[in-house]
C-alpha cells in the first residue's frame, strides 16, 4: 500500500512537472512571436536596402523603382533617377537656407537681382553635381512576385563639402557678384546649412 502511494506520488509531481514545461514553452513561443506596433497602419515594416541617413558630411537618396524583371536595365535608370531627384530636393532646401541667412546677415546690401543670381547659380552647379552622381550602393534587386515584377534599389551619397566649394568658386567667378559678395561669409553660411540639414527617417 506504501509503495502505491510513492507511485502515485511520482506520478503526480511529474505530470505537475511536465505541465510546467509546456506552459513555459508556450509562454517563450508567444512571447518571440511577431506583434505588429500598436496604431500602426502598415503591420509588419522593413528597412529597404541601400537607405541610410543625411549625415553631416554627406546628404543621401534612395531611389526605387518597380517593373518587369525582364527591364531591369531601365529600371537601374529610373531607381537612380528617383534617388537624384530626390537629393536634389533636400540640397536646393539646404542652399535656399544658406541665401536666407547670407541676406539677414547682410542686411539689404546685396540687392534683390544679385541674391537671385546668387540662387540660380547655386542651382546651377548643384544640378550639375547631381546629375554627375552614380550609385553608390546598389543596384538592389527585391524576389521577383507573382506578376513577374521586381523593385530595384539604389542608394547615393553626395559630399556637402564638395558642393559647397563648387558653389562658392562658381559665384566668386562672377565679375558682377564680386562688388557685393563675401565668398567667406557666404562659404560659412552654407556650410553651416548644409551640416545641419539631416532628413528624418
Amino acid at each position: 500500500m506504501r509503495n502505491n502511494k510513492f507511485f502515485f506520488s511520482i506520478i503526480a509531481i511529474t505530470v505537475i512537472i511536465a505541465s510546467v514545461t509546456l506552459t513555459g514553452c508556450k509562454g517563450n513561443k508567444q512571447a518571440t512571436a511577431y506583434k505588429p506596433q500598436p496604431g500602426s497602419p502598415f503591420g509588419a515594416t522593413y528597412k529597404a536596402p541601400c537607405s541610410e541617413p543625411d549625415t553631416d558630411d554627406y546628404f543621401t537618396g534612395l531611389g526605387i523603382a518597380s517593373g518587369s524583371r525582364n527591364r531591369m536595365d531601365v529600371l537601374q535608370t529610373a531607381a537612380l533617377t528617383n534617388a537624384q531627384n530626390m537629393v536634389r530636393q533636400k540640397m536646393q532646401h539646404a542652399y535656399k537656407g544658406a541665401i536666407d541667412d547670407y541676406s539677414n546677415y547682410i542686411g539689404n546690401n546685396m540687392g534683390s537681382d544679385a541674391q537671385a543670381k546668387v540662387e540660380r547659380g547655386g542651382t546651377q552647379v548643384i544640378d550639375r553635381i547631381v546629375n554627375d552622381t552614380k550609385a553608390n550602393c546598389g543596384p538592389d534587386f527585391s524576389a521577383v512576385d507573382e506578376r513577374g515584377d521586381v523593385n530595384c534599389f539604389i542608394g547615393i551619397r553626395i559630399s556637402k563639402q564638395q558642393v559647397t566649394q563648387a558653389i562658392a568658386n562658381h559665384l566668386s567667378a562672377d565679375e558682377e557678384l564680386k562688388i557685393r559678395f563675401n565668398e567667406q561669409e557666404f562659404r560659412k553660411r552654407m556650410e553651416e546649412n548644409f551640416q545641419k540639414f539631416k532628413e528624418d527617417k
